[in-house]
């Protein structure tokens, strides 16, 4: 059984993430990594000042690779993401 969690105070960046990775870690409750993919992008459309700070980073509604830069204009925006922590090891 796992919990969700928001990431650390000390959350790293490290290195290009997949959209979707990022996405699953941010919407952990749907089914999907597609279904995540789906919502993060219609927030990051539905934000203005987060999608022209994305654009200027080179992000595009067809981004497959997330830069260091882009995780860190999100993570300004909408905090820490969640991961998935075991309850038991």
């Amino acid at each position: 059984m796992n919990t969700n969690e928001p990431a650390a105070e000390h959350y790293s960046i490290n290195g290009f993430k997949y959209f979707s990775e990022l996405a699953k870690e941010y919407f952990p409750d749907l089914a999907n990594a597609s279904s995540a993919s789906k919502k993060m992008r219609k927030r990051i459309k539905a934000n203005t000042t987060l999608n022209e700070q994305l654009t200027a980073a080179y992000y595009t509604s067809q981004t497959t690779d997330v830069s260091p830069e882009m995780q860190l204009i999100i993570y300004r925006h909408w905090g820490p993401p969640h991961i998935d922590l075991p309850t038991s090891v």
